[in-house]
C-alpha cells in the first residue's frame, strides 16, 4: 500500500524530508494566495489552522501516479517537472508519525466545494478506508479547468509536518 506526492524537480525531499506546508517557510505561496485571501506565508498556515488543526501540517497524497491524457496536457507537463516520491503510510502510523487521514473525494456531483470554512472537501477518514480502486484520470479537463479537485486525494497529517527521507522512495516512471 504506497501513496504517491509530487515535488518540483531540484528539491531536497531526499536530504530533508517530505516537507509539509507549515514546514516549508521558502514555499510558493502563490498557489494559496487567491484561495486564502492571505498574502504571507503566516498568514496562510493560520487560515489553514482555520479550517481545521493539523491542515497546515498535511501532506497531499494519490493512490497512484498520474495519467495524463490529451485532454490534461497540463498534467503532462506538471508530471514531466516534478519528481514523484511514495511511502507506506501503514509504516508512519505505525511509527507514531501520522495524526490523522482525511479524503477529498471528486467534486463531481458535490454542490459545494466549501465545508467548514474550508475551500476543499476534506472528510476525516481512518488509514485502513483509502481507496486504492483504480482513479478515472479522464475527468481531468483542462478546457474546463478540471484538474486535481475533481478526482480523490487524500490529506495526511503528520504530528511534525515531514516524512523523513527514510520513508520515501523516488519513482523513476
Amino acid at each position: 500500500m504506497r501513496l504517491y506526492h509530487y515535488v518540483e524537480k531540484g528539491n531536497t525531499v531526499m536530504q530533508d524530508g517530505l516537507l509539509s506546508f507549515a514546514k516549508n517557510p521558502s514555499a510558493n505561496i502563490n498557489y494559496y494566495i487567491q484561495r486564502s485571501g492571505q498574502n504571507t506565508f503566516e498568514g496562510i498556515v493560520n487560515w489553514m489552522e482555520k479550517c481545521f488543526i493539523g491542515r497546515s501540517r498535511g501532506i497531499r497524497c494519490f493512490t497512484e501516479p498520474i495519467q495524463w491524457h490529451e485532454q490534461s496536457l497540463s498534467l503532462k507537463k506538471f508530471i514531466e517537472n516534478a519528481d514523484l516520491f511514495s511511502f507506506d503510510p501503514l509504516e508512519l502510523a505505525q511509527d507514531n508519525l501520522l495524526e490523522s487521514v482525511y479524503c477529498s473525494p471528486s467534486v463531481m456531483g458535490n454542490e459545494t466545494l466549501q465545508k467548514n470554512g474550508c475551500d476543499e472537501i476534506l472528510e476525516p477518514i481512518q488509514l485502513s478506508q483509502i481507496d486504492f480502486s483504480p482513479i478515472d484520470w479522464s475527468i481531468c479537463n483542462d478546457a474546463k479547468g478540471w484538474r486535481f479537485a475533481f478526482i480523490r486525494y487524500y490529506l495526511l497529517i503528520l504530528k511534525d509536518g515531514i516524512i523523513p527521507p527514510q520513508y520515501l522512495r523516488l519513482e523513476n516512471i
